[in-house]
This record gives structure tokens, sequence and C-alpha cells, in this order.
């Protein structure tokens, strides 16, 4: 059906209850369920049913991305800024505020001051309670929830003033957006609780819960360290997107690339 009062509308971004939508003006617009404040407004009970209504919200003018976790959302602005809100238990939105409390809450888009200084996010997407983001420069970073490996990095050597550790002093929210290493990214997507991220070169890296192989590395144990999906299936294509979902994922890449470097190499 036709989601009627949506006009040029650019991206869609989708979280497990929730839905952002990025108008051509940049102008942002969300609908479905609020209860973890996911969709930058206020929703009470009694009005519940306002809230399935696409609105813009308290979002400056001049959104150029948007992005969703399950039950967190992005939006980044042409001068930079990265606004965070919704669900922020293991740190997910990128602010410490009430990182580690179950019932923590970003009530309203909130400028992520760890993302300052970096360079100009160009994708930026949210797990179950994790998230991760690709710089114009190449770096991908990951932050809040890693006790399932969801950062890809090898945790014993992050700072520990960067962690916030569980009743059993086990590492289990990262705090402040940290780079995988071993690749230059130009995409990186989340699943509940895995991610895929494709290089430069046009190589996929996967990391993460693997219980349904959905890091696509033939294994069902978790996949601590950020590691290269290389099988038949990929191997001699310049991949160029990633989905994820809570049990799969899928790549995409361009079909004929091994045919035209020979080509080119051939002449």
């Amino acid at each position: 059906m036709l989601v009627e009062g949506l006009k040029k509308i650019t991206k869609l971004a989708c979280g497990s209850n929730h839905v952002l939508a990025l108008a051509s003006n940049g102008a942002v617009y969300a609908w479905g369920s609020g209860q973890q404040h996911q969709l930058g407004r206020r929703t009470v009970e009694r009005t519940k049913h306002n809230a399935l209504t696409p609105r813009e919200f308290g979002l400056p003018k001049g959104t150029v991305d948007i992005g969703a976790g399950s039950y967190h959302s992005f939006a980044v602005n042409k001068n930079g800024k990265v606004y965070a809100w919704g669900l922020n238990s293991y740190g997910e939105t990128g602010i410490q505020q009430g990182a580690g409390d179950d019932e923590a809450v970003i009530l309203h888009p909130t400028v992520i001051e760890s993302l300052k200084g970096k360079d100009k996010i160009t994708c930026i997407e949210g797990g179950a309670h994790h998230s991760v983001a690709v710089t114009e420069a190449g770096q991908c970073l990951v932050w809040g929830r890693i006790d399932g490996c969801q950062s890809g990095l090898d945790i014993a050597t992050l700072p520990e003033d960067h962690l916030i550790r569980d009743s059993k002093n086990n590492p289990r929210i990262l705090t402040v957006p940290t780079r995988v290493p071993g690749f230059d990214a130009v995409y990186a997507t989340a699943g509940s609780d895995h991610c895929i991220a494709i290089s430069r070169d046009g190589k996929a890296y996967s990391w993460g819960f693997s219980q349904t192989y959905q890091t696509g590395q033939g294994q069902d144990d978790e996949v601590e360290i950020a590691t290269q999906i290389d099988n038949t299936a990929v191997r001699g294509k310049k991949l160029v997107w990633a989905g994820a979902g809570g049990q799969f994922s899928a790549v995409a890449g361009l079909a004929d690339y091994g045919q035209l470097v020979n080509g080119v190499n051939g002449h």
C-alpha cells in the first residue's frame, strides 16, 4: 500500500518495529513503535496510534543520511554532525549516557560527541544492541555490545576506560567508536549480533554471532575478529554492498568483474 504524505523519498531505514524515511530536501520522517523513543518524538499510550503516521520530529534541517538499529536510530547532517536517539542500554547510540542500564534511552536526537573530529560518516547502521559506521577515509567504526563478538575486535587490546564490564567482570560494552583494523571500508551493515563490511578492493569481512552461518564463514561458532569471507561464491568478484538480518546475510557485487579484469589485463 502507498504510504500517504511522503514525497520524494530517497532512503528508508528500518528497525525491528519502526521506520525512518529521508526526503530529498533533507527532512526525516518516522513511524512505528516509539516505546524506546526510536521515533525521536514522545508517544504516550492514549495517543500511540498517532505513532503510525509518518511525522517529522526534532532534527535540524539538512539530513543527508539515516540509519537504524533494532530500537535506535541515526541521522547524519550535511554539516557532519551525527545524531542518535532511542534505546541505549548497551551504549548502542554512541552516547555514554545510561549505558549499562537496561532502561536507558536517548529521548531526542542528540549529537554523538564521540564521532566529532572523525572524518565524514558515509554509512551508519545498528544491530540489536551494537552499531557500525564507515567514514569517508575508509575507517570502519564499531561500538555498543561486544560480549557476543559484535565488535570484530580483539577485546584484550581495548583501553579499559572504553569498556563497561558485567557483574562477572567480563567486557560487555564498548562505549567509544573504535576502528576495526585490517581493511579500508566503503560500506558496512549490522545484523542483530553480527556485521559485514565491504572493503575498497571489493572484499567482504564479517564477524559476530554465527549460529545460523550468517557470517558467511562456514562455521556456527562466533567469529571474534573481522575475517575476510573467502569462498567460491564470492571469489573473483568485486563486492559493493551487504545486508544483514537476524539470522541471514546477503552480499552483492559486479558479476562480470573477473572477466573485466582478465579482459583488461589481456589487452
